[in-house]
């Protein structure tokens, strides 16, 4: 990720309508599955500037890792203190340490050379029985400028990801797209961005604030659709998101 966008990151990611519509989202494909009488020991894999860390931290133990300085300092500003400066690819974790380990738009950047190899490293970090929720870009048609700015790899499909949860000793509990109403707003835009020659040579992502109501109005379309994932997965969307099983017969 480009420095400038941990920033916004910091600055946005409590109200900002994409990502409080996701907080909604994953609450509502992982709360059903966890045992709320159970002390649970978490970790947020990539956390980033820790918003969701904090988040986390009301269903146990959290503790957060990521490889940049720059986002860990963020996560400190926030008065964070169970972090770790790691590479997802090497997590220096003992085997079977955490009930739950999430991994938010993570697993998509260039930096990862072998997904499946991250997810099996993930895999050894769980319980048996331990879950995996993953949230990611979707779709290849959606690439553009936002992806540069975020570095990333490439877009997934469901398909691809319940293949590569698979390989790597994960048995798919849910899988659905989401962002699914504003699908064709965020078409029409990439695929204008990328026939229009770019302004300036700075790279920036989508994140950028909006006016209140503009964000409140955005915040109730993915907020409906929170409701919509507790009973259904729906078809289409720029993000995905997956909840994962460590299997007890582990293929690693």
């Amino acid at each position: 990720m480009e420095k400038a966008e941990y920033r916004k990151h910091f600055e946005l990611e409590e109200n900002f309508w994409w990502f409080r519509g996701r907080r909604d989202i994953l609450r509502n494909i992982l709360l059903p599955r966890l045992k709320q009488d159970k002390k649970l020991t978490l970790l947020d894999a990539g956390c980033g500037t820790g918003y969701n860390l904090k988040f986390f931290e009301a269903l146990g133990t959290a503790y957060g890792c990521d490889f940049s300085e720059d986002a860990l300092g963020f996560c400190r500003l926030r008065g964070l203190k169970k972090l770790a400066r790691a590479d997802i690819q090497k997590p220096p974790f003992k085997d079977r340490s955490f009930d739950f380990i999430a991994l938010l738009d993570v697993l998509y950047h260039k930096n990862i050379k072998n997904d499946v190899e991250v997810l099996r490293e993930i895999n050894r970090l769980l319980k048996n029985g331990g879950f995996l929720l993953l949230s990611d870009s979707a779709l290849k048609i959606l690439s553009g400028r936002h992806d540069l700015a975020f570095h990333a790899r490439e877009r997934y499909r469901k398909k691809t990801l319940k293949a590569r949860l698979e390989r790597a000793g994960f048995s798919l509990v849910r899988g659905s797209y989401f962002n699914f109403f504003l699908f064709p707003v965020v078409l029409t835009i990439r695929l204008m961005e990328n026939l229009a020659p770019p302004r300036n040579k700075a790279i920036q992502s989508d994140l950028q604030a909006v006016h209140p109501q503009l964000n409140a109005i955005l915040y109730a379309i993915l907020r409906l659709e929170a409701f919509l994932c507790r009973h259904i997965n729906l078809p289409l969307g720029s993000s995905i998101v997956c909840l994962a099983k460590k299997r007890h017969s582990n293929v690693l």
